[in-house]
């Protein structure tokens, strides 16, 4: 085991699991609804051409995604396969959080705007699991393998970046509360970083550079 991995995979566990039990007890918090006002009522410029890519990726779309990008991995890093199927796993996680806490979604009487209808519940947000994982999934199959040592930390930054701008998107148009966001983010990175605090699994990722 890597510890300090399986440190950060706990500590974000347990962070998940805060959220997820207060969220539980307070499906409206009114923080939220103040942040989110406040991420609606800002101009966010370019960044904001990027909202219905996030908008678009939901549904069958993001399992087709998933299932292009691990073709790809067994074509260019088959090694990293055992990887890449238990990410995908973090789907498992939406489904139990959406189950276990039955959230509803915001209104147009509680923030600025809402333009995007969908169903279940708002707790967590299953558009931004997908993104960390994918985002996440690319960058260690596909950078780690081709990139240079030196580039790693732009294809990282740009992982913050798509993350960021996700988290932005599904607030903005109203789809989710902030706490659902947050706790999707939680979430997947706790998962991740347990996978790959196992040696076995990230040996196949983060291989030992000479």
């Amino acid at each position: 085991m890597n510890r300090p991995l399986l440190a950060v995979a706990l500590l974000t566990g347990l962070a998940a699991v805060a959220v997820s039990v207060y969220v539980a007890g307070h499906p409206f918090i009114p923080e939220d609804a103040t942040i989110e006002r406040d991420v609606q009522g800002t101009p966010w410029g370019p960044l904001a051409l990027t909202f219905p890519f996030f908008t678009w990726i939901g549904d069958a779309k993001g399992f087709l995604i998933e299932v292009a990008i691990f073709l790809g991995i067994l074509v260019f890093n088959r090694r990293a396969w055992l990887f890449a199927g238990a990410a995908a796993l973090s789907g498992a996680w939406y489904e139990i959080g959406i189950h276990l806490v039955n959230r509803p979604r915001p209104t147009t009487a509680q923030v600025l705007q809402v333009t995007e209808h969908p169903g279940a519940s708002s707790y967590p947000s299953g558009h931004t699991i997908f993104i960390v994982t994918v985002t996440v999934v690319l960058m260690l199959c596909f950078g780690y393998r081709f990139l240079p040592r030196r580039a790693r930390a732009i294809g990282w930054a740009a992982v913050v970046l798509v993350v960021a701008a996700n988290a932005i998107a599904r607030i903005y148009t109203g789809a989710h509360w902030p706490t659902d966001v947050l706790g999707a983010i939680l979430i997947a990175v706790a998962w991740l970083t347990f996978l790959l605090s196992l040696r076995w699994v990230s040996a196949r990722v983060l291989p030992t550079e000479r």
